[in-house]
């Protein structure tokens, strides 16, 4: 009995610590409206290159679902707008998906015609549930004419790999650490090993981008958050 009762035990306790659950229905990103998180690029040598702006712009619920509105807004490094793009999004009990073409660049797809273009692909999906070592689905776009690849990003290999309290600039943040690889074929392709530190509610509050020979060769980290009835 007493055998049984350790192991018992010794099951809730791997479960609470390796295996951790949303106790709430809050999502790994910005939900609701009027929401918003400033990212800043840095280079390898933390050298600023820009900013991006995260905005919910609308949210329509409906009794299953929640559909949102992205704006999304560059910035050079003197905090001067480049481009801007509406992403499109549904939200369920944790659940959030986000259209795949939020996997390009916004600066590249101000120079795009959507419409010529075939665009295929996968949506980028953080689920409700999360924990250590859990997969996590492949997310991918890709625009073609007549069958020949002109832009593609691919995420991959995703892993939810730690909890973890992140210190960045502005505070510390409870974070889920995913890792993945990312390809790109935008002019000359690339592959990274990124990994991303998601805060409930927020999004991605720093991103290390590693290449093949794992080094740094850039990251990104949150400078501004605005929530309602939080900020």
């Amino acid at each position: 009995m007493k055998i049984l009762l350790f192991l018992l035990s010794a099951t809730l306790l791997f479960s609470v610590t390796c295996l951790k659950a949303q106790t709430d229905f809050e999502p790994y990103f910005i939900y609701q409206k009027g929401s918003k998180i400033k990212i800043e690029h840095f280079n390898s040598r933390s050298i600023p290159q820009g900013y991006s702006i995260y905005t919910v712009e609308d949210v329509n619920e409906t009794d299953s679902m929640s559909y949102i509105t992205f704006k999304v807004e560059t910035l050079d490094k003197y905090q001067r707008p480049l481009h801007s793009q509406n992403f499109n999004a549904k939200f369920h009990e944790g659940e959030i998906s986000i259209e795949k073409l939020i996997m390009i660049p916004v600066d590249t797809l101000a120079t795009i015609e959507e419409e010529n273009y075939q665009i295929e692909g996968k949506d980028f999906v953080i689920p409700a549930f999360l924990g250590n070592g859990i997969n996590l689905a492949s997310a991918w776009v890709e625009l073609s004419v007549n069958g020949s690849t002109a832009y593609k990003v691919s995420e991959y290999s995703r892993v939810v790999d730690n909890f973890e309290q992140i210190k960045t600039g502005i505070g510390e943040f409870e974070a889920c650490v995913i890792s993945s690889k990312l390809e790109s074929v935008l002019g000359e392709t690339e592959l990274l090993t990124v990994y991303t530190y998601y805060s409930k509610g927020i999004g991605p509050v720093r991103t290390d981008y590693f290449n093949t020979k794992r080094k740094m060769v850039r990251y990104s980290e949150i400078v501004e958050i605005e929530i309602p009835g939080k900020s």
